[in-house]
């Protein structure tokens, strides 16, 4: 079995999918070379095919400057701008595995969400190929980003995206600490529930490339480890189908919804947005909801949609059911002069939108929590049971203790005295 690497120089991970065909390229002109090229010793044709490569495709060679950014950005900026810009994003990037990570993890997207959120570690496994495998792990990392005030302030903690482990990585993932989002293909780590806090089993799930349809398969198995229990099945919890809801939404959007240009799409925005507020996911006041903030203002409407009645009074399935009668329009009636987006890219960035988009008010309803404490002790000591009670909505089991201490932790919002 023999291994091509290659070394990205400022690049960032949606380079890895892009390079996909030109590393297949490479990698069969050397399997068909008559001397191995992975055995023990030298290979002549091996070394005059990688010679040639890395002349032709080194940083510094004239012909390949462009390539280079003018500056490094830190992969978070990238996140933002992949969920806040209009500029379309190649199908070979990684989000568009998202709506793929959706449909495979089912409402259990939103717990998975959370442990990336609050700093877990997260485990994939599953047989080769590994590049689809490598995609959904980015999308889970990607959206336990941390919300932009918070990486402002330079004290938030953001988990570390390991790509694949193996057998050899065994003893460095027991002695690391954080959170992080790994892959691997050796199912052994199973039987290691210490090393990991959520284990999501992909084996049964046939994994595809983005374009293509998925067949028919059953859900993964997710297991959630905890240092005094055996690993037990994850569930998700009925408070967190409504942010479900919002991202199966998404999937369904018209194609004049885009994640960087959030004031087109006429009436399926307004109505998503009401069904938002029904759902206690926003008030449409934040920098993410239609129209607001640093977005532009008011969303663009057809002519003579301006008069159209108000939809605050109309139950949760009138709404549905108009979302659906916007969609019709919204593909019927307008042509964007932007160049089409693949689909898989499209809702891709929409739903990691949205679950940034949550991450601001899990954000905000933390800080309007700890602003109730006394003066001066406002980030002094961890959440007590009081404050997880409120924040949680309800009666705070540990899932929630874990969550809610965890963000509080790992953006910098508490100091914990006792750690």
């Amino acid at each position: 079995m023999g291994v091509v690497g290659v070394v990205l120089e400022y690049g960032d991970s949606a380079d890895l999918f892009a390079l996909r065909p030109a590393l297949e390229d490479i990698y069969d002109q050397l399997e068909a070379l008559s001397t191995p090229p992975f055995s023990a010793g030298t290979s002549d044709g091996a070394a005059d095919i990688l010679d040639t490569l890395w002349d032709t495709c080194r940083a510094d060679h004239p012909d390949r400057s462009a390539v280079v950014h003018a500056s490094i950005q830190h992969e978070s900026d990238r996140i933002y701008q992949l969920v806040t810009e209009r500029k379309t994003v190649s199908p070979e990037h990684p989000v568009a595995y998202m709506p793929r990570l959706l449909e495979t993890l089912g409402p259990n997207i939103v717990p998975v969400y959370k442990a990336a959120l609050s700093g877990q570690r997260i485990l994939l496994y599953s047989p080769p190929p590994l590049l689809p495998l490598t995609a959904l792990a980015w999308n889970i990392w990607a959206c336990s980003i941390p919300p932009r005030k918070v990486l402002k302030t330079g004290g938030a903690e953001i988990a570390q995206w390991l790509g694949n482990v193996g057998l050899m990585d065994l003893t460095s993932l027991q002695e690391r600490t954080g959170g992080w989002i790994a892959t691997t293909s050796d199912v052994i780590f199973k039987s290691h529930p210490k090393i990991y806090d959520l284990f999501i089993d992909l084996s049964l799930v046939p994994l595809q490339d983005a374009m293509d349809s998925a067949p028919t398969a059953p859900p993964p198995s997710i297991f959630a480890s905890a240092p005094t229990t055996p690993p037990a099945p994850l569930t998700y919890a009925f408070s967190d189908l409504p942010l479900y809801r919002s991202l199966l939404l998404l999937t369904s959007s018209p194609p004049t919804v885009h994640a960087g240009l959030w004031r087109q799409g006429g009436w399926w925005l307004i109505i998503y947005q009401v069904l938002e507020r029904a759902w206690n996911l926003c008030k449409g006041v934040c920098e993410f909801a239609v129209g607001q903030g640093a977005l532009g203002g008011p969303i663009q409407l057809a002519e003579g949609e301006e008069e159209a009645r108000l939809l605050e009074d109309d139950t949760e399935d009138d709404l549905l059911d108009l979302l659906s009668e916007a969609d019709e329009h919204e593909r019927e009636g307008q042509a964007s002069d932007q160049e089409p987006e693949a689909e898989p890219t499209r809702q891709g960035r929409l739903i990691l939108r949205q679950l940034v988009h949550n991450s601001y008010h899990t954000h905000t309803r933390l800080s309007s929590v700890l602003s109730a404490r006394p003066r001066g002790e406002q980030s002094i000591g961890q959440l007590n049971e009081q404050e997880v009670r409120e924040l949680a909505g309800r009666w705070a089991g540990k899932d929630d203790v874990r969550f809610w201490r965890g963000i509080a932790r790992r953006w910098g919002v508490v100091l914990d005295l006792d750690e």
